[in-house]
């Protein structure tokens, strides 16, 4: 019966106390970074969401650096094409941001739609990609979106994304079939003509798989959903099956989900074309 208890979440599985741990919470990057390279070992965190989980995982928290306090990853802002999100953004406040959602609108609806209320309100950006956990969503949408990452000198602390939204016309995201199949597209027009597709497929078992294709003529309508959709999906490898489907399963998914995406983009491409 507690065995039972215990598999359905009934009884906590532990109720030993978190060991003693040191603490710092610097105010400025300037302080913050002094200290990661002070202390190598030290545990860094915003949110603190994924930091509670690994502690539930056996984790050990010696030193602590907390960046909740550092008021600089917190900002967002967009110059010449480039936007930049700060790695303490939190999934709620980023998804709400004006210039995120003038900048890439899909990109903030995707990003809205992401992780519990919970976790939206404390769950950070930039934590959400330094966990490295394949469930988590944010390494998907940014990939998808070619994004780069600035770090401090010891490559330890993650300051911000930066997305080029230069000749970006379309973003979509599709999470319809989470655990198995997750997809983030991102249609930009290509420097010597044409569009280039970008996606990033993905599952809560595996980590993203990048896919490319290139479309000719620079109108969103001109897309041929189908085609490129089973061309994007036959480039998963096998070895993108796990336990909740084999790889052709896989591909059959990112084909629909792939299709879906596209064939918003061409409907907008619709919209946005004045009747004359």
């Amino acid at each position: 019966m507690r065995a039972q208890a215990l598999g359905a979440g009934m009884l906590a599985q532990s109720q030993s106390a978190i060991a003693p741990f040191r603490l710092h919470r610097p105010t400025t990057l300037t302080q913050a970074t002094v200290l990661v390279a002070e202390y190598p070992e030290a545990t860094i965190a915003a949110g603190c969401s994924d930091l509670v989980a690994r502690i539930r995982e056996g984790e050990r928290i010696e030193r602590l650096i907390s960046l909740q306090r550092v008021a600089e990853l917190r900002e967002i802002d967009e110059s010449d094409g480039m936007l930049r999100i700060g790695a303490a953004v939190s999934h709620h406040d980023g998804s709400m941001h004006p210039i995120v959602r003038t900048a890439i609108p899909g990109f903030a609806a995707a990003w809205s739609s992401i992780a519990t209320v919970r976790i939206r309100y404390t769950g950070t950006i930039g934590g959400n990609v330094m966990a490295a956990r394949t469930r988590y969503e944010m390494p998907l949408l940014l990939g998808a979106l070619g994004a780069e990452y600035d770090y401090d000198a010891t490559g330890r602390l993650l300051c911000n994304a930066r997305v080029d939204t230069t000749g970006l016309r379309w973003f979509g995201y599709e999470r319809s079939m989470r655990p198995t199949a997750t997809l983030a597209l991102a249609v930009r027009a290509a420097p010597a003509g044409g569009l280039d597709i970008r996606a990033v497929a993905g599952s809560e078992y595996r980590p993203g798989y990048t896919l490319t294709a290139h479309a000719p003529g620079d109108d969103l309508r001109d897309l041929a959903p189908s085609a490129l959709a089973a061309t994007l999906a036959d480039q998963l490898p096998d070895e993108c099956a796990d336990h909740t489907g084999s790889a052709d399963y896989r591909r059959h998914l990112v084909k629909v989900l792939t299709g879906r995406i596209l064939r918003a983009a061409v409907d907008d491409g619709v919209e946005r074309t004045p009747t004359p």
